[in-house]
């Protein structure tokens, strides 16, 4: 190319490497300016075209220090340091050796953090009879229906996981607990168990009261558990 020769045969550079072969598939699209090589890169609606620099390997971890971990860097991703990049240089492989140094670079994982959000270790939560521990949550408020109600009262089953569902004008407690008692217990009997989030609806004397009364045992799952898992 310096000499103005014309572009090799393919015979010329068959046995040669990918990134020679990549280079001479290209050979349209390079220039040399000032003993330097450039690349012509156009957009993909053709209407835009600029000059990016080809780049010898040795020089390509120069490259990705200053774009990726430099001051004007700021640690960013992959598709964001590849942009930027691309705005002005060029070199076989780029957008796998910009994914290998964002992954492999030690401050952008601290930064970043692990992939994986640590959990708490699941437990089992065995039940061992029908109707021995259900589970009970109030959902809403949704749009008020023509009965006025606005709640929606759900009481799932641990041993069979069959779910009922009352609808409730709001989500006090003595409302809470006259539904419960007159559509559930009255039905099915009073389980053993009752569990339910930290609603204030579920905390106050009027429940608790209830619970007493009808010789059943009230606990409480954490804040974020979800009762119908």
């Amino acid at each position: 190319m310096k000499a103005s020769a014309p572009k090799p045969k393919w015979s010329d550079v068959s046995a040669m490497c990918s990134t020679t072969k990549s280079y001479w598939a290209q050979w349209d699209s390079l220039l040399i300016q000032d003993g330097v090589l450039w690349r012509k890169w156009e957009n993909g609606q053709g209407d835009r075209c600029h000059l990016q620099m080809v780049v010898p390997k040795v020089k390509v971890p120069d490259v990705l220090q200053l774009y990726h971990s430099g001051c004007s860097g700021g640690h960013l991703g992959v598709k964001r340091t590849l942009l930027k990049i691309r705005e002005r240089f060029y070199w076989v492989h780029c957008r796998d050796d910009v994914e290998d140094w964002c992954r492999k670079h030690t401050s952008c994982a601290v930064v970043k953090g692990p992939q994986i959000c640590s959990r708490g270790a699941l437990k089992m939560y065995n039940v061992g009879a029908p109707w021995e521990r259900i589970a009970i949550d109030v959902a809403g408020p949704f749009s008020e229906s023509e009965s006025c109600n606005k709640y929606f009262m759900v009481v799932m089953y641990y041993f069979t996981k069959w779910p009922e569902v009352f609808t409730i004008p709001n989500q006090e407690t003595s409302t809470v607990a006259d539904k419960l008692v007159h559509e559930v217990f009255c039905r099915f009997g009073v389980p053993l168990e009752i569990r339910s989030d930290q609603g204030r609806n579920f905390e106050f004397q009027i429940f608790q009261e209830t619970c007493r009364v009808m010789d059943n045992h009230k606990t409480r799952t954490t804040t974020t558990h979800n009762l119908m898992e």
